[in-house]
């Protein structure tokens, strides 16, 4: 008897075991938050006189080159990008409303706290030579910051900013996510004065840029990046909205941000399969070998 009591009571601990195992996992047993923020940090005294955005204008000045970011540069001195995310964590819509009267204040406020808390993410994870890899944090939601006096991710932050702009689509294109298969990042920020019309371009451009959307003839396929495709749904609804048609697809959105000459070429992949584009994953580091 004694053999089969050994047995069960083997069976009986590796079986706790593996309970133990699959009660870790269904609370997370994944990579664990990146809390970017100063947990003892607390409200200043006295209110800012104004939102200042002048801190984050010199980090965009000095190291976005052609829609690259010098990383290294900012990693030498990151004091500008910290003065601003330690401002914009107490100043906000919600915080200090009368800065941000306007939904284009507060549209643009939350484009630059996301494009400058991407920059902070990239110098948390070390610089890594690829973003958005399985064997790295989750970008949009495993990075956390003191936002308007909130902690918040940066999946919640871009949700903020489409919200603020009555659902404009056009708002993805702002933000960069630091992969070069990614929306390029601006050298300048954001700012209310104009902030449609600047969404309006910018939207020109990225329907003209062959790393956000292609035509294959050969293939019959109509390619897309993935900062389309996964707000394929945001964009149908702005198609709707602006167009009053009932229905929507994704060539005809995309005629509908494009230009002219634009809108020609891409009428002739009508009836072709809609396909996202192979995203590269690589960041969208500057150096002076990149020929940036």
């Amino acid at each position: 008897m004694a053999k089969p009591l050994a047995q069960s009571f083997t069976f009986a601990i590796v079986r706790r075991f593996i309970l133990l195992c699959i009660g870790l996992f269904a609370v997370g047993c994944g990579p664990p938050k990146a809390d970017l923020f100063d947990p003892s940090s607390a409200k200043p005294a006295e209110a800012p006189a104004a939102y200042d955005d002048r801190t984050w204008a010199g980090v965009l000045r000095t190291c976005v080159r052609d829609g690259l970011v010098d990383y290294e540069t900012l990693k030498r001195d990151p004091s500008q990008l910290d003065q601003y995310l330690e401002q914009v964590a107490f100043v906000g819509p919600v915080s200090t409303p009368s800065f941000f009267a306007t939904p284009p204040a507060r549209t643009a406020y939350y484009i630059n706290c996301y494009n400058a808390c991407v920059l902070r993410s990239v110098l948390a994870a070390g610089i890594p030579s690829t973003m958005h890899d399985v064997a790295m944090r989750d970008l949009e939601y495993d990075y956390r910051f003191r936002i308007d006096g909130k902690i918040v991710n940066l999946a919640e932050m871009r949700e903020l900013a489409v919200t603020e702009s009555n659902g404009n689509a056009r708002v993805h294109f702002a933000m960069c996510s630091a992969a070069k298969g990614s929306p390029t990042l601006s050298d300048q920020p954001y700012r209310t004065n104009g902030l449609n019309d600047r969404l309006r371009e910018l939207a020109l451009r990225s329907i003209d840029d062959p790393r956000m959307v292609m035509v294959n003839h050969e293939g019959q396929q109509l390619l897309v990046s993935l900062a389309i495709w996964s707000h394929r749904e945001a964009f149908y609804s702005l198609f709707r909205n602006e167009t009053r048609n009932t229905t929507a697809t994704m060539l005809n959105c995309l005629m509908h941000l494009a230009g002219p000459q634009r809108r020609q070429f891409l009428a002739r992949g009508s009836g072709y399969r809609v396909t996202p584009l192979p995203f590269d994953r690589t960041l969208n580091g500057w150096s002076p070998r990149s020929g940036g």
